[in-house]
């Protein structure tokens, strides 16, 4: 199969073994990528929730902004959750990513701005709290 790209620039590489290998490899790197950039969200509203967004973003270097494709990313969370399971491990940070890109299903295919991002993070109703606060996204 690797000798379709040959001469191409798509670099084939072999995973020894047998049937199943790629595609865990492939749910280990989702689970990674797309869970950090759900944390990194997270994160950055609960630092502005306490005044202190500014600091974060010097120490983490910018904003998330995957969310317009959460859609695509909740089920292959869910996926990862399940060969989490499977595997005998922890499968809660991939259930809550999951949760998290649920509530981002609406921005599918938007140029979404970053204070729509963090509000649906709150759910549809945010508390008084978060209303009054004086966060720069709203």
């Amino acid at each position: 199969m690797a000798r379709l790209f040959d001469g191409s620039a798509v670099q084939a590489h072999l995973l020894p073994g047998g049937v199943g290998r790629a595609s865990a490899l492939k749910l280990s790197y989702r689970s990674y990528q797309k869970a950090s950039r759900v944390l990194a969200t997270v994160s950055y509203e609960l630092a502005c929730s306490y005044g202190v967004e500014d600091e974060l973003a010097d120490i983490a270097q910018g904003r998330p902004k995957a969310a317009a494709r959460s859609w695509r990313w909740g089920p292959e969370m869910r996926e990862v959750a399940f060969a989490l399971e499977e595997a005998g491990l922890p499968s809660d940070l991939a259930v809550a990513s999951a949760a998290v890109m649920s509530r981002w299903g609406s921005l599918k295919g938007s140029d979404q701005d970053i204070s729509q991002v963090l509000d649906l993070l709150h759910g549809p109703s945010p508390s008084p709290e978060r209303r009054n606060r004086t966060c720069p996204h709203g």
